[in-house]
């Protein structure tokens, strides 16, 4: 059973009522960058050496999956001059301290990171570089709204729908996401354009979301509502 035919078992909470439109919808990038979506930067070498079946299984669904459909969305979003909105992770100083506490000293893989703005690894990967005019806005939470002005600049840009994409799923993806919904957006996780560690994380992560919160699209299903199918 798919983690699509759970959620059809449960009561549907999520908003009935969803018209996307691309003038007023912007595609949110969630932490694209060398230090969380790359296996040769950040924290990629320290994963292979604590668990390579994860480092495989999550890198591999990225470069295979995650950046083509990005692509794809990046295209038609600037093809119809829509919003495209980057966000990236990572303390604004060198030694953390902008961070909350129970950031700045984390174990394992994460706490080798040194991707404080600035950075090679606090870039964002190649192949989804931004282009002018496209925003990039930091954060130092997982979730971007808890640690930017992100709220404040979709409603000035007239903002009221948003499809994420990025890493991870159940975590800086979800907390944006679910953020943003709990503020009025409709808000669509897309399926193919979100990695996760593992696969059930990943789609308990979707099913709830789908329950509760928004909707879950793959690219072709997000393209085809907003109109901008190829």
């Amino acid at each position: 059973m798919s983690w699509r035919d759970d959620a059809a078992n449960l009561p549907g909470l999520a908003p009935e009522e969803f018209d996307l439109n691309v003038d007023d919808t912007a595609l949110v990038i969630v932490d694209m960058q060398y230090s969380d979506a790359s296996r040769e930067h950040g924290w990629g070498p320290s994963l292979h050496e604590t668990h390579p079946a994860v480092w495989s299984y999550y890198f591999d669904r990225i470069e295979n999956t995650v950046i083509p459909q990005v692509q794809r969305l990046l295209y038609a979003f600037r093809k119809a001059h829509g919003r495209i909105v980057y966000i990236t992770l990572g303390p604004a100083l060198p030694d953390g301290s902008d961070l909350i506490p129970n950031r700045r000293k984390m174990g394992g893989a994460i706490g080798a990171l040194n991707n404080h703005v600035g950075t090679p690894e606090h870039r964002i990967l190649a192949e989804l570089e931004p282009e002018v005019g496209e925003l990039v806005i930091n954060k130092t939470s997982r979730g971007a709204f808890n640690s930017s002005a992100i709220d404040q600049v979709l409603r000035n840009f007239g903002t009221k729908a948003i499809v994420v994409v990025g890493v991870s799923t159940s975590s800086c993806v979800e907390t944006t996401a679910r953020d943003a919904a709990d503020r009025g957006y409709n808000t669509v996780l897309v399926e193919d354009g979100t990695a996760e560690l593992d696969e059930p994380s990943h789609e308990a992560t979707l099913r709830q979301f789908a329950v509760r919160w928004g909707r879950v699209w793959t690219t072709n299903e997000t393209l085809d509502h907003l109109g901008l199918a190829e």
